[in-house]
């Protein structure tokens, strides 16, 4: 019997291996170098031109006052105070228009808390960031601290009226109890009868106390507090745009991606004419 010759794989003729991909790329190596020298200059030239800019950041507690015992409200609703700072300060001002800086880049709730709010202000100069910030949140607290201290006046005013009503009654409890000791020995029933007058004086004087110590407990500040800024506004040290870092790496990556993907195409064209027949 004659031996069978011994059968190969066959591959198909536009099959190409890792081998004839390296020879493309480095056959073409000036291309992908040309193509990511400009890429990484224009990169480059974006980030050194354009102009920085700065921001500054902070971290404000809205304040609350407790108009029912237990109850403590904000000063003013988060998500309407977000919209108020956005709508003055805020990068649009209208419809299509933009504002100069400085400007408000962000005001909303800080994660994981429903009364802080982050505020960040984006210009020109970290000077600029810093002192607009601190401006912004300057007029949030002086619209506060006027609904405050009202909520504090009218408290403070009530515990005035508490103090001098109860002086009267509690003036008037010692006078009762020194006649009744006076009357006990010379008319025990009529000290009796002083003694029933004294009875309801000395509950409405506990009330009183009780009112008292209601309203001091809202002023605590577990109830009420003004709104105050976490922590001190500083001047960046770096700008937030341009990432010269970021932006250098991003048109590297593009300019080996773009220069390898021109090499491939200039081949399959060189490929594809070559393979044209001749009329």
């Amino acid at each position: 019997m004659q031996s069978q010759p011994a059968s190969h794989p066959t591959h198909d003729d536009d099959e190409i291996s890792l081998l004839e991909l390296w020879e493309i790329l480095a056959g073409r190596k000036w291309l992908i170098f040309i193509s990511f020298a400009v890429c990484v200059g224009v990169g480059a030239a974006y980030a050194f031109i354009k102009a920085p800019v700065y921001q500054a950041s902070t971290l404000l507690r809205v304040g609350q006052f407790s108009v029912n015992p237990g109850q403590p409200v904000l000063l003013e609703n988060i998500n309407e105070l977000t919209s108020r700072v956005m709508a003055a300060h805020g990068e649009n001002i209208s419809q299509g228009v933009n504002r100069p800086r400085p400007f408000i880049t962000q005001a909303a709730v800080e994660r994981g808390s429903t009364t802080t709010l982050q505020l960040t202000a984006e210009a020109d100069t970290p000077e600029q960031a810093a002192q607009f910030l601190q401006e912004v949140v300057a007029e949030v607290q002086r619209t506060h601290a006027t609904n405050f201290q009202a909520n504090l006046t009218l408290i403070n005013e009530r515990l005035r009226t508490l103090e001098e009503r109860r002086s009267a009654l509690q003036k008037q409890y010692d006078e009762i109890t020194q006649l009744i000791e006076q009357l006990k020995e010379r008319n025990p029933v009529q000290a009796s009868l002083v003694m029933m007058e004294r009875g309801p004086l000395s509950n409405t004087i506990n009330e009183l106390d009780a009112e008292r110590l209601r309203l001091s407990q809202q002023l605590g500040p577990l109830q009420s507090r003004p709104t105050v800024l976490l922590g001190e506004i500083v001047a960046p040290t770096q700008p937030s745009e341009p990432k010269k870092a970021l932006v250098l790496a991003i048109a590297a990556l593009l300019g080996l991606m773009g220069g390898v993907m021109l090499a491939f195409g200039l081949e399959f064209v060189a490929k594809a004419k070559a393979s044209k027949p001749k009329a």
